[in-house]
């Protein structure tokens, strides 16, 4: 794999787990895509991995986790359990996992488009990320938009390889 481009700094590839149902291709953004099993996260750079051949599995010290606005709030709900071991795996890394989410912070808070119809408050919601980011190394994004979702996602790939660059440096 071709992993860097314009002497390093941006990636030519983005590893995406297996496990993702909805996976986004970053077209446009002239990486390829490959498909792999990553421990933690749904998105990474393969610099930024060690790979465990036994298991078939890639471990990262930073990735990106995409969350449609469904899933995201299945996550503060009746999946949470499951979301703060993925947040454990990434306590130790140099930079927070970050999660990206298919829908606006306005969305949210206002209880339209994925808050419809839901039995969770918005304070239920600030209060669960307000613990996860005291406690995890974890950061939120919210995007308005799958497309912008995807394009936040590779520039936050792009901006770490470009960090650990200038770290190696």
């Amino acid at each position: 794999m071709d992993e860097t481009r314009h002497g390093g700094f941006i990636p030519t590839t983005v590893l995406r787990d297996t496990r993702e149902q909805q996976p986004w291709t970053f077209d446009g953004c002239g990486v390829e895509t490959h498909d792999v099993t990553l421990s933690t996260g749904d998105y990474a750079v393969p610099t930024d991995c060690t790979h465990d051949s036994a298991s078939d599995t890639y471990h990262p010290q930073f990735a990106v986790e995409r969350k449609s606005g469904h899933d995201f709030l299945t996550t503060v709900t009746w999946e949470r359990d499951r979301f703060t071991a993925e947040l454990q795996r990434a306590v130790e890394w140099p930079r927070p996992l970050a999660v990206v989410v298919e829908t606006s912070w306005q969305t949210l808070l206002r209880n339209r488009g994925c808050m419809r119809r839901r039995d969770i408050h918005p304070n239920q919601i600030v209060g669960t990320l307000s613990a996860w980011t005291r406690h995890y190394n974890v950061a939120f994004r919210f995007v308005e938009s799958r497309r912008r979702a995807e394009l936040c996602a590779f520039l936050l790939l792009v901006r770490h390889s470009l960090l650990q660059r200038r770290e190696q440096n």
